[in-house]
């Protein structure tokens, strides 16, 4: 009879685990793994473009070859149109219509979306090491390569032991804070301001010379390699599920149509909008003072502007990381 009790409760515990695990990869499917993902595109996209000049004028000026024969410049026009396919995709209802009835080949979109969207973000961040000498950035340098290796192993790394975080975590189950805490993170990840505040923190070190440049570099390369390397292996472990078993797939219902006014309110409110604002400032403020002759109080005037600019980026920044590190804590328990 002891034994009969002992199974019963080892069963009843097993079909726990499995709730809980079910549990949490439904939600995080119906909101950061499925089209909520997906949706993060235009980032990626906006950020290729933005490598692309770079790496563009390094062929022609730098090595004065064809720079559709630079692997470099390859890669990162892959990703652009890999983003932008994908972007219409989940927008261009009657495409989004027919993904939804492939649910599973959704997955593993969201698995090449994620290793991309963590490689551009990393390259990106590889360039400032570069920046005092950018036509290193095609491993110009031992210093390069090092660089490159160094991502490289800190993504694969980071990879690996997200790969063994997963697995005990489906042994013991995932928390209900964890699952709840996928819906609160809903609305970030289909706004992707968490992407924009990296892209507007990168100005920062696009700005920095020297040592300074390359310290910013590689540290926030690595730390965007580690954040994102989780991502990835949820991922792929949900597209593992949506292939295997369809009750895992979700019934999406469009979100009705919003009015112009309504979107620039909520546009308004959010931190994102601000950080593509003063991007585009300085931006604005580097152009002017490099076609025109600019008064040498208006000089003085752009200075102090552009200072504050960057120091807003900084505290932003700063907020960011913190408040990262803060939800780390939310879900911890069992």
């Amino acid at each position: 009879m002891g034994l009969e009790v002992n199974s019963m409760e080892k069963n009843i515990k097993s079909e726990s685990i499995d709730e809980k695990n079910k549990a949490y990869f439904k939600s995080f499917i119906a909101t950061r793994g499925g089209i909520g993902l997906l949706q993060i595109s235009l980032a990626g996209l906006v950020i290729a473009l933005l490598c692309l000049p770079i790496t563009w004028n390094v062929a022609v000026l730098g090595y004065g070859i064809n720079p559709l024969e630079s692997k470099v410049n390859i890669f990162i026009i892959c990703i652009a149109i890999f983003m932008l396919l994908t972007f219409l995709s989940v927008n261009l209802k009657s495409i989004k219509r027919v993904l939804l009835q492939h649910q599973g080949f959704l997955g593993i979109l969201g698995v090449v979306q994620s290793i991309l969207l963590t490689s551009i973000l990393m390259f990106m961040f590889y360039m400032i090491t570069q920046w005092d000498n950018p036509n290193e950035i095609w491993y110009g340098s031992n210093f390069s390569v090092i660089i490159i290796i160094l991502f490289s192993l800190g993504y694969i790394g980071c990879l690996i032991y997200n790969f063994y975080w997963l697995k005990k975590q489906l042994e013991v189950g995932f928390s209900k804070e964890r699952t709840t805490a996928n819906y609160f993170a809903q609305s970030k990840v289909y706004e992707s301001k968490s992407l924009w505040i990296i892209f507007g923190s990168s100005m920062i070190g696009a700005f920095l010379t020297g040592n300074l440049a390359k310290i910013f570099g590689v540290l926030f390369g690595l730390f965007l390699g580690a954040v994102f390397s989780r991502l990835t292996i949820e991922v792929g472990y949900s597209a593992y599920l949506l292939n295997k078993n369809k009750d895992y797939w979700i019934t999406y219902i469009d979100e009705p149509k919003r009015s112009w006014k309504k979107i620039i309110k909520l546009r308004s409110k959010k931190i994102s909008t601000y950080v593509v604002l003063i991007v585009l400032l300085i931006f604005a403020i580097a152009e002017i003072e490099d076609m025109y002759v600019v008064p040498e109080i208006w000089n003085i005037i752009f200075s102090y502007v552009t200072l504050v600019l960057f120091i807003l980026l900084i505290l932003i920044l700063v907020w960011w990381i913190v408040k990262k590190i803060k939800n780390k804590n939310v879900g911890r328990k069992r």
